[in-house]
């Protein structure tokens, strides 16, 4: 098997290569505007969405990359490669 086909197996399984959980589109939007700065309000205002439903992904991105806590989320996604920059 050559590494395109397991690349898109891992992409389809939900799994990166470094075995953790898939990040959505919606829960690496929110954790770039954190990353970024801004509050989960602010989130809220910039998604269109409900602060709640911000603090539902953010807690969603912190155990899918097992952080501590939000400044600790940034610092892994980094780390991993989730993020290239906090300013995307």
């Amino acid at each position: 098997m050559d590494d395109r086909t397991n690349s898109l197996e891992t992409r389809m399984s939900g799994i990166r290569n470094d075995g953790l959980p898939e990040l959505t589109q919606r829960e690496h939007s929110v954790l770039s505007l954190v990353a970024q700065g801004l509050s989960a309000k602010e989130v809220a205002l910039v998604l269109s969405i409900a602060p709640r439903t911000v603090e539902k992904h953010i807690d969603h991105v912190r155990l899918k990359i097992r952080a501590k806590n939000r400044a600790h989320m940034v610092a892994q996604a980094m780390e991993r490669g989730i993020l290239s920059s906090p300013v995307q």
